[in-house]
């Protein structure tokens, strides 16, 4: 999987009046602790979307300081496990004080109301789907040419499920012709895919959501989410070879597609969720 978006929070350069002594200087590589319920951001400033927290206690490395906000690696957030590390954007100074002691350093302060993890999860229904399956609140109608015996194989890592949808190009605007969900580490084959010209959205993550919006079905992952969308064209068009026709098929493996008949990269860019939805 792609390297995760490390998480970032921002540092008070002064000391809160409880603690009576000098804020450190940021320390790479050394462990603090969340002691209040702290939001995790998909950017670093608080007009950017809240996509998860950190639990109170949760401990997180600091990479490295980036003006007034750290990058920091964070195993354990919202009751995961802790064998990976997970994204986001802490709160900014007002909601966060930082000091050390002969031990540990930690997180020391309160999260003032504005920066409570918000009901951001309101209404996001979670689901739990097999490989192959269509969310149920989509309202795409698959498109099938029967004649056809071709296909795209998604191949998916260990590490994230992923959502595909395959969408085919128009004279005026483009279709989502087919949305699959593959769970991790399986493998799954969209077949007797029309002729046409396509290109992919793709969605990485973990503990999947779903919402219907004024009709539209909407989908997210709260976990380690990431959206792209495929700058790659898939033609799916017959080809005329010496010989008689051929019916391209495509192997997408997360991020990296080629043709059965042609090896190329694939090119992907990184999109927003609301993009990805549309």
């Amino acid at each position: 999987m792609k390297t995760l978006i490390t998480a970032l929070c921002m540092a008070l350069s002064g000391i809160t009046t409880m603690l009576a002594q000098t804020a450190p200087a940021p320390v790479v590589g050394e462990v603090y602790e969340a002691v209040a319920e702290l939001n995790l951001r998909e950017g670093p400033g608080t007009q950017f979307k809240v996509i998860g927290m950190l639990v109170k206690g949760t401990k997180v490395e600091l990479v490295r300081a980036q003006g007034d906000w750290w990058i920091v690696k964070s195993p354990g957030a919202i009751g995961d496990d802790g064998e990976d590390s997970y994204p986001g954007f802490i709160p900014p100074p007002d909601a966060i004080a930082v000091y050390s002691n002969s031990s540990h350093s930690q997180f020391q302060g309160f999260v003032s109301a504005k920066y409570l993890r918000a009901n951001d999860l309101a209404g996001w229904e979670p689901k739990s789907y097999h490989t192959g399956a269509t969310p149920d609140c989509e309202n795409v109608t698959p498109r099938y040419d029967w004649a056809l015996d071709n296909f795209l194989r998604v191949v998916v890592g260990n590490n994230t499920d992923v959502v595909v949808k395959l969408m085919k190009i128009g004279a005026y605007s483009d279709e989502c012709i087919r949305i699959v969900y593959v769970r991790a580490g399986d493998t799954y084959e969209m077949k007797h895919i029309p002729e046409g010209r396509y290109y992919l959205k793709i969605a990485y993550g973990r503990d999947y959501r779903q919402r219907v919006v004024n009709g539209q079905c909407k989908v997210r992952f709260v976990r380690d989410a990431i959206y792209e969308k495929g700058t790659d064209i898939l033609d799916f068009n017959k080809q005329y070879v010496p010989g008689g026709w051929q019916e391209p098929s495509f192997e997408l493996s997360l991020n990296v597609i080629k043709t059965l008949y042609d090896s190329n990269a694939f090119d992907a860019g990184t999109i927003s969720e609301e993009e990805f939805n549309k």
